[in-house]
């Protein structure tokens, strides 16, 4: 188990022009009733207890007197009759596999996808396949076109050596573009994993390509999980679905090597669990939660709510005196220095470019849900420019406060400080408890080491910049 470093709890003097505001320690690491203090964490810790089973101690009290206010022994014949059945151990068995897509994150990342799909549709790169996979790929993309709208015949693509295909990466903007010299052939992907294509978007890919390759045939195609009309004529729309499918089938060819045919299996399972639904196991888990129905909305009340660790950091900011709630989003949660309103009264946006308070400076605590990752940010909103300019230089000056600070500065906003509360790495292997308490132990050592000179830094750059604005 990890050793943790006891943050300092002592209290920090926030000094304004007219008081004195005081940053006062955690009242409780875990709120709640029946719940460890902070004072008897740290009372018990210098006897040599471990903190954190304390502070799990008290969570799964707290979870087991919730669950016993329910229980009843029909739900735990229900609950006995779901582990029992044999559907539910292979939907578990299917699900639980190790993939190695899932262990590199970003399954829904149109950047991953597009990355990888690029290194298997370049022939002479080090996955066993050729040009097998493009081919098999492009063949099943013409098969959704109608043949007097095809650039190329099936049959002149099936009997065509692909060696000499060229694929690249964002060149104009372009997720994939793949060049075919033998064939004359030019190969558009866009590829739109979760977001929709931005108005005139394929319009002006298409329009790169026509007057790059006026001697080539074109195939322009449209890529989304569920292979959407595009909006611009000319495309075609392919889904990963098909990908998929496609994918499958390579995947169990006599002729593929062990390596490919286990990297193209991972990758088709990834699709199927987090991308495009597949059907047999959906068909599965609606079988299994017709018969056992009881069971899984018991379950299902009793997870761990996805934000339920940005409302713990919620609480525990609120807790200390001096910081306010600004305007949240999901899975951002919003403070700053109730002083601010004073000394930094001057740094203030339009109240339609980033919050409605029109604050300019603010802190920032981000919940990625895809990832598990939890971090601290302070951001600098749309202000002035020529304040903006200041300020940010102001920051860029002090690296040994301002860490993690984002080069070059943003045209709307920038980060100017950002501290890992839980990383992307740490988050899948620890439980729901386990991540709560490791982002709450950050943001106490952050509140007692980092918080108050960041906040009297960023007011002395502030207060410069303003007068010289005047």
């Amino acid at each position: 188990m990890a050793v943790w470093r006891l943050p300092a709890f002592g209290p920090h003097a926030l000094k304004s022009r007219n008081s004195v505001h005081r940053i006062k320690p955690l009242d409780a690491l875990c709120p709640g009733p029946q719940l460890p203090t902070i004072r008897g964490i740290i009372g018990l810790t210098r006897q040599g207890a471990n903190l954190e089973q304390i502070w799990l101690d008290g969570r799964a009290s707290a979870r087991r007197r919730t669950l016993q206010t329910v229980h009843s022994p029909d739900l735990e014949q229900a609950l006995n009759q779901l582990v029992d059945d044999g559907e539910f151990h292979h939907l578990d068995g299917q699900l639980g596999r190790f993939n190695l897509f899932e262990a590199m994150g970003g399954v829904r990342s149109e950047l991953r996808h597009s990355n990888f799909l690029a290194f298997l549709f370049s022939p002479n790169r080090a996955h066993g396949l050729a040009g097998f996979a493009l081919q098999k790929v492009l063949r099943a993309i013409l098969d959704d076109i109608t043949p007097e709208s095809r650039p190329i015949r099936p049959l002149e693509l099936a009997v065509a050596d692909l060696d000499d295909a060229f694929v690249q990466r964002e060149r104009d903007n372009i997720d994939l573009l793949i060049e075919i010299p033998s064939l004359k052939l030019v190969v558009l992907i866009e590829n739109k994993v979760g977001a929709a294509a931005s108005d005139g978007q394929l319009q002006r890919y298409r329009a790169v390509v026509e007057r790059r390759y006026p001697d080539y045939r074109r195939l322009l195609v449209f890529l989304t999980p569920h292979g959407i009309t595009p909006d611009c004529e000319g495309y075609v729309a392919f889904s990963y679905r098909r990908l998929a499918e496609v994918f499958d089938e390579l995947s169990r060819h006599e002729m593929i090597a062990s390596e490919p045919k286990l990297l193209l299996a991972h990758y088709v399972e990834m699709l199927r669990r987090h991308v495009v639904p597949h059907e047999e196991l959906r068909d599965l888990a609606l079988r299994l939660y017709e018969r056992h129905r009881e069971a899984f909305d018991f379950v299902f009340k009793a997870r761990p709510e996805p934000n339920g660790i940005l409302d713990d950091l919620k609480a525990r900011v609120l807790s200390v005196e001096g910081l306010e709630e600004d305007r949240s989003v999901a899975n951002i949660f919003r403070f700053y220095p109730a002083r601010w309103n004073e000394t930094l009264a001057g740094a203030r946006c339009s109240t339609s470019s980033w919050t409605r308070s029109g604050r300019g400076l603010l802190f920032e605590i981000k919940l990625h849900p895809s990832t598990g990752r939890v971090h601290l940010v302070l951001v600098m909103g749309p202000l002035d420019q020529p304040l903006r300019d200041k300020i940010y230089t102001g920051a860029m000056s002090r690296p040994d406060l301002f860490k993690g600070l984002v080069k070059p500065m943003g045209r709307h906003h920038s980060t100017l400080f950002n501290r890992e509360l839980l990383t992307a790495s740490l988050a899948p292997t620890l439980d729901f408890e386990l991540q709560s308490l490791t982002a709450s132990l950050a943001w106490s050592d952050f509140q007692g080491t980092e918080l108050s000179p960041l906040i009297e830094t960023v007011e002395h750059i502030a207060a410069k910049a303003l007068a010289d604005e005047n």
